[in-house]
């Protein structure tokens, strides 16, 4: 649950430091004091989208932190462990925003994306806004809170699962049935350039071999020349090296016989004519294998020339023709048994429809399930919620579909009927305000009363309603506050009674500047708050009083259930 709140320079709030306790606390203040604002540097610590807005005027950033007590939240513990970011209880968030509109944001003073943020908030806090109820006119919407209410979570998410193996059969058959569509074209068009490769025979070729001959029989009369030249350098007349290391051998060898230390430098000589002669014999070898080769030339030239413009054609590398040609093979191939793959995928998909049916259908039975006991319980509610003989139902049917989609089959509506004896019409056509915003409360308490999100904010969502009914809507706020933490931003004397606790946001103004407070309330400052919402302007001792049965009230109604 939230334990702490604080915000510096957001809004019209200079500086603001509140702790929560566990049950329900109410937030009041006169209109325009800043409730709002005050959830509002809440949403974005939660992960709410940041505004250069949010900054106070002449504060250079805003920054907010939320302190939470995470004992319980096993879904808000294992996101935390698996992120490593975990600290024992506590789960500190927090989010610094600056005047150009860029945001920073912490978890446990680790840096995280806004997503990280958003997706850890919303196992910690739930919000209801006070404009809920346009939303829950919406299939949409309505489809989401059966399935909230029946925990259809894991059904789901089977149906998800068949549906996106669906979507990525039926992509490959589409892609397929376009090749096949233009299947005779490309086979032709393959068919030609596989001809073309065919005739360089690319996997008995080296390039590189035959580059380097190419490049010796092109150049062959100028290294003949080279070699001959060599070749008499080393060995060919009497003035060549051989000669004269051997004439230098023997003259060592005359001095060896009068000082054996000249034997090391024999031995030298004699290796170095041994490598030489050998480098010679090389030389001549290599000589006899560089004759010109006019045919061979020739040959090798139309290789080069045919391997150069496929090369070019084609827009690779010569080294890389091979594994070119055997990629256009390979997809001559595929497109030759495209028919089979067809069918495969075909048959893929037939099955994957009957998973889809059967999985679908099992959700369907648990949302009709579930329908019957939210209609119940909000038929109920409606009696204490001022629409007495009331009667609330919800209608399932399936719809057409052309493929299957993630949420199932079924379209969910939502049917009242306000008054005794008047028909049942969709939500959606509800006549009254006050009706729409009546039932969508009790949608929301009862959805709220199977969250198991720790925390649940209610931002004004008692607008609509007045006497005997805000006082129940208050009774069953205070009753969910004793399941989870509730926070309730209201206006009506009979839902801030109700409250285990109490926090007043004020509006102040200094130095030509509006600025907005929040103080917890004492026993003594809540009832002056009460009495204040319940009289106005002018605090009578009556009005105090009845106050003061008003706090008396709910808390001998709380000891009466325990």
């Amino acid at each position: 649950m939230l334990t702490a709140l604080q915000v510096k320079d957001f809004a019209i709030i200079t500086s603001s430091a509140l702790e929560f306790n566990s049950g329900m606390t109410t937030l009041t203040g006169e209109t325009g004091a800043g409730k709002s604002i005050l959830l509002g540097a809440l949403g974005l610590v939660l992960g709410d989208r940041a505004s250069p807005t949010a900054v106070r005027d002449t504060a250079k950033r805003a920054e907010i932190t939320a302190l939470f007590d995470i004992t319980g939240s096993d879904a808000a513990t294992q996101w935390l462990a698996d992120h490593s970011m975990d600290r024992d209880d506590e789960c500190i968030l927090r989010r610094v925003v600056t005047r150009d509109g860029k945001s920073r944001a912490y978890v446990n003073d680790t840096p995280v994306t806004v997503r990280n943020l958003r997706e850890l908030g919303q196992l910690l806090v739930n919000i209801h806004g006070q404009h809920d109820h346009q939303l829950i006119t919406l299939p949409d919407t309505q489809r989401a809170i059966l399935d909230d209410f029946g925990q259809c979570n894991t059904l789901m998410e089977k149906v998800r699962d068949v549906c996106n193996k669906w979507s990525e059969k039926n992509q490959q058959l589409s892609t397929i049935k376009e090749r096949l569509a233009a299947r005779g074209d490309r086979l032709d068009t393959l068919r030609y350039q596989l001809q073309e490769f065919s005739k360089l025979s690319l996997d008995s070729i080296d390039f590189a071999a035959v580059d380097l001959e190419h490049k010796r029989l092109a150049n062959a009369t100028e290294l003949q020349e080279h070699c001959t030249k060599a070749m008499d350098l080393l060995q060919n007349n009497n003035s060549a090296v051989i000669s004269q290391l051997s004439e230098a051998e023997r003259a060592i060898k005359e001095l060896c016989r009068q000082d054996k230390s000249m034997e090391d430098i024999g031995e030298l000589l004699s290796s170095a004519r041994i490598q030489i002669d050998e480098a010679a014999d090389s030389l001549r070898h290599y000589s006899h294998s560089i004759e010109p080769h006019p045919e061979r030339l020739q040959e090798l030239d139309t290789i080069l020339s045919s391997a150069h413009q496929l090369a070019k054609k084609h827009r690779t590398d010569v080294a890389d023709l091979a594994e070119f040609a055997q990629q256009l093979q390979q997809e001559f191939e595929e497109l030759g048994s495209i028919d089979e793959s067809v069918e495969a995928l075909e048959k893929d998909l037939s099955e994957i429809i009957k998973a889809y049916e059967k999985a679908a259908t099992k959700l369907s039975a648990k949302r009709k399930k579930s329908a019957l006991q939210l209609s119940k319980h909000l038929t109920s509610a409606m009696q204490t919620l001022g629409m007495q003989g009331g009667i609330f139902d919800i209608e399932i049917t399936r719809k057409k579909l052309d493929h299957p989609t993630p949420t199932g089959f079924d379209l969910v509506v939502f049917k009242v009927s306000a008054n005794p004896g008047a028909a049942l019409r969709a939500m959606s056509e509800v006549a009254s305000g006050g009706e729409l915003s009546r039932l969508s409360l009790a949608v929301q308490l009862i959805a709220s009363s199977r969250n198991r999100v720790p925390t649940l904010i209610f931002d004004e969502v008692d607008t609509g309603v007045g006497g005997g009914v805000a006082e129940t809507v208050g009774q069953q706020l205070r009753q969910l506050g004793t399941r989870c933490q509730v926070l309730c931003v209201t206006h009506l004397p009979q839902v801030a009674a109700q409250g285990h606790h109490h926090i007043k946001v004020l509006k102040k103004s200094s130095d030509n500047k509006t600025l907005a407070e929040s103080k917890t309330l004492n026993e003594d400052e809540s009832l002056e708050e009460i009495a204040r919402m319940l009289g106005g302007v002018k605090i009578t001792k009556r009005t105090r009083e009845h106050a003061r049965e008003m706090l008396d009230a709910a808390n001998r109604d709380e000891e009466t259930q325990h």
